[in-house]
C-alpha cells in the first residue's frame, strides 16, 4: 500500500478506498498537529498523555526528535475531502519497536470531527497492511483507557482485535489519579487470517 516513489524515511500509505492518506509528518502541518493534540475529543481518554495547549515550536521540535528515534515511526493521517485534496484529521503510528522480535506498539488520534465516521478503520488498515506485509511485524500491540468503550468496542467488535489483559492504574492522569488500561495484541497470522477482511468489510459498507 506504500508509494512506489517513497524513500525510506518519507513514507506514503492509503486505504483501499483512498480516502485517507498516511504520511510521515512534514513541517507544514506542524500547527494542525498542535491543534489536534489539544482538542478536548482527542485528550478526553488521555489527559495523562497530550498537553492541554502546544505551541507550533512545541510541535516541531516534537516532530524533529521522534524522527530520529529508531524505535519510533509516527504518521500523519489525511482525509480526502470532496474537491480531492486532503486534511488533517488524525495521526497514527507505531513505539516501542523491537526488530529483535519483530514486534512494536500502535497508537491513533482521530481529530473529533472525524470521530464515529469510519477513519478509524481506514487508518489501522493502512497501517497494520505496512506493518504486517511490507515490513514483516509478527506481533502488534496496543493499549488504551479501560474508561474508552468507544475505542475498546472497536478494537473488539469491529476489528476483532484481542485483548490480552488489564493493567490497573498504569497511567498517570496528571491530577493526582490513575487510570486503568487494557491491552490489546494482533499477530501477523491473525491479520491475514480475519482482522484484514473484517476491515475491508466495514470500508466497503461505509462507501
Amino acid at each position: 500500500m506504500s508509494d512506489d516513489a517513497v524513500t525510506s524515511k518519507h513514507i506514503v500509505l492509503y486505504s483501499p478506498s483512498r480516502r485517507v492518506k498516511l504520511e510521515t509528518p512534514t513541517a507544514e502541518f506542524d500547527e494542525a498537529v498542535a491543534i489536534l493534540r489539544t482538542e478536548p475529543g482527542t485528550r478526553k481518554y488521555l489527559l495523562g498523555h497530550l498537553p492541554a495547549t502546544m505551541t507550533m515550536e512545541e510541535s516541531k521540535e516534537r516532530r524533529e526528535s521522534r524522527s530520529k528515534d529508531p524505535k519510533i515511526l509516527d504518521f500523519s493521517a489525511y482525509v480526502r475531502q470532496e474537491d480531492g485534496s486532503y486534511e488533517l484529521g488524525g495521526s497514527t503510528g507505531v513505539f516501542n519497536i523491537d526488530t529483535i522480535q519483530n514486534t512494536c506498539e500502535a497508537g491513533i488520534l482521530v481529530a473529533t470531527k472525524y470521530q464515529g465516521k469510519g477513519v478509524t478503520a481506514e487508518i489501522f488498515y493502512a497501517l497494520w497492511t505496512y506493518l504486517f506485509e511490507e515490513r514483516g511485524f509478527h506481533r502488534v500491540t496496543l493499549e488504551t483507557a479501560m474508561e474508552n468503550a468507544p475505542m475498546r468496542g472497536w478494537l473488539e467488535r469491529v476489528a476483532g482485535v484481542r485483548q490480552e489483559g488489564t493493567k490497573i492504574e498504569c497511567w498517570a492522569d496528571k491530577a493526582g489519579g490513575w487510570t486503568d488500561v487494557a491491552s490489546y495484541a494482533l499477530l501477523e497470522r491473525e491479520w491475514k487470517a480475519s482482522i484484514k477482511a473484517r476491515l475491508e468489510k466495514r470500508i466497503a459498507d461505509r462507501k
